[in-house]
This record gives structure tokens, C-alpha cells and sequence, in this order.
């Protein structure tokens, strides 16, 4: 398996370096580095202390824990780490590493943007769905009462390290969900992958077959490769990586991040997407069957929406909705997806009937 993808940007083209020994990869990077800080969660550390405890005794490196759940990605999260930075003189040649899932991997790239107007950071994603998706791209931000990743800004990595012996200690619900983002891909770029998915998803719930699971993350990491070096600044072709993405994101609001996890809430928003790419976008009958059965293999949460329009309301607060009208992701068939502006808050609402 070939162990790097490049993500081409040109000036800020950085490498998916696939590595299976976090520490040495890290304490070489610590060496050519000035003032490292490792933002990482508690929970992380305590399970993978012996890693971590190497790094912690090097004299340039600061450890920050941030709180669990999307609460933790907020302004006052922000100003808390810059502030701890600023006090302990942190300058434009610091780095950043983000050690964690797609909270840390946000929190983390977007004071790496603002502070000191810009600084690097390097990317360990410790969960399935940061190694195939959040991670990758540059995408950082944090969210507000009204909205979710609402403040942010594109600042790429210098590099992307994935060591998936972290995968290890995953709870099962974390891999159900991640799943979805792996299963996006397939939907919207890769029929082949969608099927492997759908072939092996017993093999990875019950026994997280790793040869398996490796094959999923680097192809998904190829294919947003793909996309991103084409669209760094998520005009509509970085925008069919949403598919699902528009109504999960409103139901994660509505619930008030506590009842879905991410890719849970992306699972039931690729159910409303592939009812509209049926009955409005082409995608026919076979294929949308097929879509549904496979979205019906993964365990949810059950939810109960009792207000549809509040759900409508998240959805206008959607940063893809401007002047009245939302760019929505369909896919004619999976394997393809578009871009459409046919999409109104009708047919949304229509199609929450689904869940």
C-alpha cells in the first residue's frame, strides 16, 4: 500500500503520511520545531499515556486539553489557548499539533490560523472519521448558539499523519458513525468503494479488521485529495463532499449536539438526500433502494423531530444557503454527484418525512 497521498495546493500542498508510530514521527517533527504545543483531550492521554508521556518530558513541548463534544469548539475555547500561548511566548515560529478527533482537529487548525496571524500545525487525527474526512483540507472553525462551525477559516496543515493504532481503542458506536463520511465517498465519487462498504461492514463493526479498515481510509483520503486540490476554497465541486451534510448539520442543532454523534447525524441527513435525489434529481428507482438498504446496516439512535420548522430554521443558518436559496447535493446515481439550486425548504422539510 502506498503510504502517502499529496493533497496539491501548490504553495500549501502538505502529504497524508500513513505511519504506524505516533511518538518517533512525532519527536522528529518536535526536533526541527521551536515551541510545540499538543492540543489534545484528557480522555485521549490517559488511554494512550505511555505515548504521550515521551513527548511531554521533551523541553519544547506544552500540552492543552480541551473539553469533549462540539461545547469545546467555541470563541471562548479559542481565546483560553491563545491567551496560555501569548503568556508562555509562543511566537510565529510555534507549532501546533492536533492530537484527536474533529473537535481538536477544528479548535486546533483555527488558533493555528489566527494566531500570530497564521502558524503551522500538523494534524494526528486519532478517530476513523478524522482520518478520512475532518483532518484533511484545511477546514477549521468553531461554532456558535446559532449554528455549527459558523466562525472559520481554511488554513491547511503542513502535514496529515495517520497512525491507526489509535483506531484500537474506538468504541464501536465511533466506528458505525465515522463509517458514514467513508460511505459519502462512495455515494458521491466511487461506486466501487460504496460496495466494498457495504461488502465488509460486518467484518469492520464486529471485528475492526485492520486491513480492511486501511483500505477505506487511504482511498477515502485519495478521493478528498482529489477534490480539495481542485477546490481549495470549497466552491461547487469541494461542495458535493456535503452530500447529507445540510440536514445532518441542522439535526445535530436541533438535538443540541447531545442525542447524535456527527456521522450519525450525517447518516440520517444522507437519507433525506438520497429521497430527493429520487424524486427530484434522477437517481433512480435500483439505485435508491440500494442506497437505503445500505444506509439501514448502520445502528442509529432513534430520534423524534417534533418541530420541523425549527429544523428549517438550522437549515437557513447553513453556510450553503444565500439570497433564499441553498446549494443541496444530489446524486444521479452513486458513484456521481451534483450540485443543484433546485432544492427549496419545502422539499427539505418533505423529506425529513423519511427519518
Amino acid at each position: 500500500m502506498n503510504n502517502t497521498v499529496k493533497v496539491d495546493l501548490g504553495k500549501d500542498s502538505y502529504d497524508i503520511i500513513f505511519d504506524d508510530n505516533f511518538v518517533e514521527s512525532a519527536i522528529a517533527l518536535v526536533a526541527i520545531s521551536s515551541k510545540c504545543m499538543f492540543i489534545t483531550q484528557e480522555v485521549i492521554y490517559k488511554e494512550f499515556e505511555d505515548k504521550f508521556s515521551v513527548l511531554k518530558s521533551l523541553p519544547n513541548v506544552e500540552f492543552h486539553f480541551i473539553d469533549q463534544g462540539e461545547e469545546a469548539k467555541s470563541i471562548e475555547t479559542i481565546v483560553e489557548i491563545c491567551d496560555k500561548m501569548t503568556a508562555m511566548q509562543y511566537d510565529r515560529s510555534s507549532t501546533i499539533f492536533a492530537v484527536g478527533g474533529g473537535v481538536v482537529g477544528d479548535t486546533a487548525g483555527f488558533v493555528a490560523s489566527i494566531f500570530m496571524r497564521g502558524i503551522n500545525y500538523i494534524q494526528y487525527p486519532t478517530t476513523l472519521l478524522a482520518m478520512i474526512d475532518s483532518s484533511i483540507g484545511g477546514k477549521t472553525g468553531v461554532n456558535l448558539k446559532s449554528g455549527k462551525n459558523l466562525i472559520g477559516r481554511i488554513h491547511q496543515p503542513k502535514a496529515v499523519i495517520i497512525d491507526t493504532s489509535f483506531l484500537s481503542t474506538l468504541p464501536e458506536r465511533e466506528i458505525n458513525a465515522s463509517l458514514a463520511e467513508a460511505i459519502k465517498y462512495g455515494f458521491i465519487y466511487d461506486r466501487d468503494l460504496f460496495n466494498y462498504i457495504v461488502e465488509n461492514m460486518s467484518d469492520i463493526l464486529n471485528n475492526k479488521n485492520d486491513t480492511i479498515l486501511k483500505k477505506i481510509i487511504l482511498r477515502s483520503c485519495q478521493i478528498k485529495s482529489e477534490v480539495v486540490s481542485q477546490d481549495v476554497d470549497e466552491n461547487d465541486l469541494r461542495m458535493i463532499l456535503n452530500f447529507g451534510h445540510t440536514i445532518g448539520h441542522a439535526l445535530e442543532g436541533y438535538f443540541q449536539y447531545k442525542t447524535l454523534l456527527h456521522g450519525e447525524a450525517i447518516l440520517y441527513g444522507m437519507k433525506c438526500a438520497l429521497y430527493l435525489s429520487h424524486t427530484t434529481g434522477g437517481l433512480n428507482k435500483k439505485d435508491y433502494n440500494k442506497g437505503l438498504k445500505a444506509l439501514s446496516a448502520f445502528t442509529l439512535p432513534s430520534i423524534d423531530i417534533k418541530d420541523k420548522a425549527e429544523i428549517i430554521e438550522f437549515v437557513k443558518r447553513d453556510k450553503k444557503f444565500r439570497e433564499s436559496q441553498i446549494k443541496f447535493v444530489l446524486i444521479p446515481e452513486i458513484g456521481k454527484a451534483t450540485v443543484s439550486k433546485n432544492i427549496t425548504l419545502n422539499h427539505i422539510e418533505e423529506s425529513l418525512g423519511v427519518l
